[in-house]
């Protein structure tokens, strides 16, 4: 029964082997108030009741109404993108924009543009890898499929910067840099020692990442056992995550190998519950996947541009825009 168990506990945090259907699409909605008491001055106000809530929109970055030239107004929404309840991160197809009319009708509109353009998410990086005994001949497989991420990393966004804390008794670390093939040649040239530091690790990634500037910072962390020499405790590394002052936090990836049975399962059931980005492959050829897949939720990032004429419209008698957004998984 124990063995039963522990086999439905896992399986709640594979999320990186199955099979996704690219042809089930999805509409998701955004609505937005809009108002230009001057012609010269379009305003918007987002409807989050009304908006589907897997819509997620950066409002540090631009959200606004401007003028451009003497014909046009501009809605521009900057840095969204479309994350399920289960972290899913979609890929547009096409947005239509509506007016709404009254009486429950929506109106296309054909006269005015809207475009959408894919922008980045990735700023800076840190890779927390397990190098411990424990991982005997699957480590190989490990560097592999980690270097093979970073590839997929750089490929898609040139810009990004990634730092590397690699652990066994005590954290090392590759400072976050830009050169892809420096960060390639230490992953090659990583060797196994023994015991698994796994929270000092990752608390030394939480640490260069509070060091940055960036708008993004992403710790991703691969162990596949139990921590046994830290110092720092899970709950240090997740307080200090949370007391960062910047409205952008750390977004966390774990991956657990459960394949040999020595990873603890409280962590990735903490790291869920958390808001972390979990998935437990049961083998190492799984890893490949579970990194395939983490690679594509940190993209697709999307800019909109809305363009219509500058026609006055009161603020206390705003229209409401509908963009109904297809996209797919």
């Amino acid at each position: 029964m124990k063995n039963i168990f522990k086999v439905l506990l896992l399986s709640l945090f594979i999320v990186g082997c199955e099979s996704d259907d690219p042809s089930a699409g999805s509409t998701f909605n955004i609505y937005l108030d809009y108002w230009n008491t001057t012609g010269r001055n379009p305003e918007i106000r987002f409807n989050e009741q009304k908006s589907s809530k897997e819509i997620k929109i950066d409002f540090n970055q631009t959200f606004e109404g401007q003028a451009e030239g003497t014909l046009y107004s501009k809605v521009i929404i900057d840095n969204f993108k479309i994350l399920d309840r289960d972290n899913n991160n979609y890929t547009i197809q096409n947005i239509k924009a509506y007016e709404y009319r009254g009486d429950n009708v929506w109106k296309e509109d054909v006269e005015f543009k809207v475009q959408y353009t894919q922008t980045t998410d990735v700023g800076e990086m840190v890779l927390v890898l397990d190098r411990s005994e424990s991982l005997g001949t699957d480590f190989e497989r490990i560097k592999q499929y980690a270097a093979e991420f970073v590839e997929q990393t750089f490929a898609s966004h040139p810009e990004v910067k990634i730092g590397v804390v690699d652990f066994s008794a005590y954290p090392s670390s590759l400072p976050i840099t830009n050169n892809k093939e420096v960060i390639l040649n230490y992953i090659k040239n990583l060797e196994m020692e023994n015991f698994t530091a796994l929270y000092d690790a990752m608390d030394m990634g939480v640490d260069m990442l509070l060091r940055s500037a960036s708008q993004s910072r992403i710790l991703v962390t691969f162990t596949d056992g139990t921590d046994n020499f830290s110092r720092a405790t899970l709950n240090d590394v997740l307080s200090k995550i949370n007391s960062d002052k910047n409205l952008n936090k750390i977004r966390g990836f774990f991956i657990g190998l459960a394949g040999k049975g020595d990873l603890d399962t409280s962590v990735p059931t903490l790291l869920s519950s958390k808001g972390w980005i979990v998935s437990v492959p049961q083998s190492a050829t799984q890893v490949k996947e579970v990194f395939n897949k983490f690679g594509r939720l940190i993209s697709n990032v999307y800019h909109l541009t809305y363009v219509r004429n500058q026609k006055i419209i009161p603020r206390n008698t705003p229209i409401v825009l509908r963009f109904d957004i297809q996209a797919t998984k």
